[in-house]
């Protein structure tokens, strides 16, 4: 069973607001139109009114943005959205829910909504929600919602959205086709009648955030309700358990094939008896796994196989609570498996296993060239093909060549996810300026004003992967091409040609494949950076360029190539590109009080796996001799 939300008795008013009636489909004059945002008429401030008299509340709104780069206000798109949705009963009534309060473009943007004038001796009821109605495309941009500064309250929030905290909750606005509504019953507002409620981007997946969410991509808002709960209070919450998530979602028409079988149930004043619990897939009863936390109990199931394509399947969830009376719970939903099956295997006579490579070192060997294209001499670099031969080629390098080895790869550790200005555009946060290339102004000539040279990068690796299928996605401005394999054996694996996007939102090309023999995979990345296309990020002379390199887990969690999750793809250096080197046979001795360092043979020092880019020193080497407090301990490094 479904366990329901506390419901409030009879208000003494509800007071609406839209926060974005361009279109004027609000016509109600009791709705208030309060606002914000760059170019919205305002006001940023006003009394709400009680629905339906017109009356005053005696309680203000005021919005209050945080931003970062900024927020543009509304959209006007056409929206679709369940008529039995929490969203239409709630607001379906008294106003139109198309339009939101539109994105903030980078990290750490946040929208305060500060509710004043409340009484501390009554309760009050939220609830609020946004829709972008933007598609699947858009299904990634989460709004977050959290109520602060208020005494007490209690979470009713729709269910199947995602439960953070019990002040904090979060889903898709960016496609809230579900009808989604964030809400809190038995609002106590404390002594200074105010209460605020904050919306944001998702909290992130690391944090307890939504699976899949963008990192900073969502919308501040749409509409809200605010109602002051009848003298006779709201209906205590019941003394029961509550199934807050499972997964795939119910309903869920493109489910993971490798999906796991996820049930969430969150305790009260009892817990879940896990002698107890039965679960259920297409009539089969299965050997879950359990794990039982103070407030949480999570029923998980992992499945060994796929899903077959398009199959229909129905899971059922049985327990009981661990009171005297064994109360029992029952939960049964479906979910459909998307199409997969007829996406191209990855060629298995390409893996390797992770002891043929002799070198293990993970990450990414990275070539780079920049060129004027202007150049009448050298002009080698036009288009992104090119980037197969030019590295035999003589041209003139505009790039910064010291974070490249003597074999010309700058050994990247970490993962791909570079911006040319070390800005933010994709999935994930935390860019990096791209290697060799220290921002924009790195590409203009000296004494000129715009950048004209270009770039060109090739990025190798062996990624190690699993039996099953795979959705890769690139998210870049402006050009790129990804194959399997290295020179001349690599073969262009085309993106999926559904989902073709567009550079003004940088959303992520997709890439669907099926691996049929575990191992490692040899990966070519080329990207070619023309100073064109257009990016929600711009810089004198074209786009803020990017390139981000992820894989989207089988539970929607998207996770950088290399990253330092466990459910993250490992990446391999190809051993081409780490220097061939004979070490040198070092010998220490004291001599009077002094380190004599001697070599007995020529050679070259072995790159350290500490160092990442320029040589200097190495973090966290001491001497193995013991020095006096006054004096200064050094390290010394080679290099051919």
């Amino acid at each position: 069973m479904s366990i329901g939300c506390a419901v409030a008795q009879t208000a003494n008013w509800t007071a609406f607001n839209d926060s974005v009636n361009k279109n004027g489909g609000t016509t109600d004059e009791t709705v208030t139109t309060i606002n914000v945002g760059r170019s919205s008429p305002g006001p940023v401030s006003s009394e709400l009114l009680v629905f339906g008299s017109g009356d005053g509340t005696g309680v203000t709104a005021t919005y209050e943005e945080t931003k970062t780069v900024g927020s543009v206000f509304w959209t006007n798109d056409s929206i679709t959205y369940d008529d039995e949705s929490d969203a239409a009963k709630l607001f379906g009534e008294a106003l139109d829910l198309s339009g939101n309060i539109s994105y903030g473009d980078a990290p750490g943007w946040h929208m305060d909504l500060i509710l004043e004038g409340l009484d501390p001796k009554r309760k009050y009821v939220f609830a609020g929600t946004a829709m972008r109605g933007g598609g699947e495309g858009y299904a990634e941009r989460t709004t977050n919602w959290k109520i602060m500064d208020a005494e007490s309250f209690v979470y009713a929030s729709s269910e199947g959205a995602w439960k953070v905290s019990d002040e904090s909750v979060e889903f898709s606005t960016g496609h809230n086709e579900d009808g989604y509504v964030a809400k809190w019953t038995d609002i106590s507002p404390g002594a200074d009648g105010k209460i605020v409620i904050r919306t944001s981007h998702s909290v992130g997946e690391a944090n307890g955030g939504l699976a899949g969410a963008h990192a900073y991509k969502g919308y501040a808002g749409g509409a809200f309700m605010l109602e002051l709960q009848g003298d006779s209070g709201a209906a205590s919450p019941e003394k029961e358990l509550r199934i807050i998530r499972v997964f795939p979602k119910e309903n869920e028409l493109e489910a993971h094939p490798n999906s796991p079988l996820h049930v969430l149930v969150e305790h009260n004043v009892n817990k879940v008896d896990l002698s107890s619990v039965k679960l259920f897939l297409n009539g089969k009863k299965l050997a879950p796994e359990i794990q039982q936390e103070e407030e949480r109990t999570l029923i998980i199931y992992n499945n060994n196989s796929a899903f077959a394509d398009f199959s229909d399947n129905t899971v059922i969830v049985e327990f009981t609570d661990d009171s005297a009376s064994h109360k029992q719970y029952t939960r049964v939903w479906n979910f459909t498996v998307t199409e997969w099956s007829h996406y191209d295997s990855l060629p298995v006579d390409l893996a390797i296993s992770l002891d043929d490579l002799k070198k293990q070192n993970r990450g990414f060997a990275v070539r780079l060239a920049a060129i004027d294209p202007l150049d009448p001499e050298k002009e080698v670099l036009s288009e992104i093909e090119d980037l197969w031969w030019i590295w035999d080629a003589d041209y003139n390098d505009y790039s910064d060549r010291e974070p490249f080895n003597s074999e010309g790869y700058y050994l990247e550790r970490n993962q791909i996810n570079y911006q040319r200005d070390g800005g933010s555009i994709g999935n994930k946060a935390g860019e990096e300026l791209f290697p060799g290339i220290n921002g924009t102004e790195s590409l203009i000539h000296k004494d000129e004003e715009f950048p004209v040279i270009q770039f060109g990068m090739e990025a190798t690796t062996y990624l190690e992967l699993k039996e099953g299928y795979y959705n890769m996605q690139i998210t870049t401005t402006p050009i790129h091409i990804l194959y399997i394999g290295f020179g001349d054996d690599a073969e262009e694996l085309l993106p999926d040609e559904s989902v073709l996007p567009g550079t003004e939102d940088a959303k992520p090309w997709q890439y669907n494949f099926i691996v049929e023999k575990p191992g490692l995979y040899p990966f070519t990345l080329l990207y070619y950076d023309s100073l064109g296309g257009s990016s929600s990020l711009t810089a004198s002379g074209g786009s803020a360029s990017s390139l981000e390199w992820l894989n989207v887990a089988p539970m929607g969690m998207k996770f950088l190539i290399n990253g330092d999750a466990d459910q993250s793809i490992a990446a391999y250096i190809p051993p081409n590109a780490i220097l061939e080197v004979k070490p040198s046979k070092m010998n220490v001795s004291m001599q009077d009080g002094k380190v004599i360092i001697s070599w007995t043979e020529s050679g070259i020092l072995q790159e350290s796996d500490n160092v990442n880019g320029p040589w200097s020193d190495v973090v966290g080497k001491s001497s193995p001799y013991s020095i006096t407090p006054n004096s200064k301990s050094m390290l010394y490094r080679l290099r051919h």
